[in-house]
């Protein structure tokens, strides 16, 4: 239970900016009828900029939840699913247009985990990940 009150702890506290300059990599959710996607979002086994899409990360490793907005600034929250089936999220995190978030995930408890991201209530997009044991 102490990692999942870390966790909490760091998604709140912890929604930090990572860089400045736009993502080259990583998911975005796919829009009706051809448009550009309005978002960008994945999960990365590290919390730089520099840190490339993955679908597994090490047991110790440090993890991240990125998001950008493509299109205007908004404000987002952020869910982590765990293996247990708890749930835990960072409200309110305010992104800047064009600007590249990440939101650190420090979970060690191996298994499948959900990050799900979220604007004006809505489910913008959501990528699973496993931590390894």
């Amino acid at each position: 239970m102490k990692g999942l009150n870390a966790l909490g702890v760091a998604l709140v506290v912890a929604a930090m900016l990572a860089a400045v300059l736009p993502a080259t990599s990583g998911a975005a959710p796919q829009t009706e009828k051809g448009a550009a996607p309005a978002y960008k979002h994945y999960v990365g086994c590290g919390i730089s900029r520099n840190a490339k899409p993955a679908s597994a990360c090490p047991r110790q490793s440090k993890k991240g939840a990125f998001f950008k907005s493509l299109k205007a600034s908004v404000t987002y929250s952020v869910c982590v699913k765990f293996p247990s089936g708890k749930n835990l999220c960072a409200k309110a995190q305010e992104a800047d247009q064009g600007t590249l978030y990440v939101n650190k995930i420090t979970s060690t408890i191996p298994g499948r985990h959900v990050v799900s991201w979220f604007v004006k209530g809505k489910k913008v997009g959501s990528t699973a990940f496993r931590v390894k044991r």
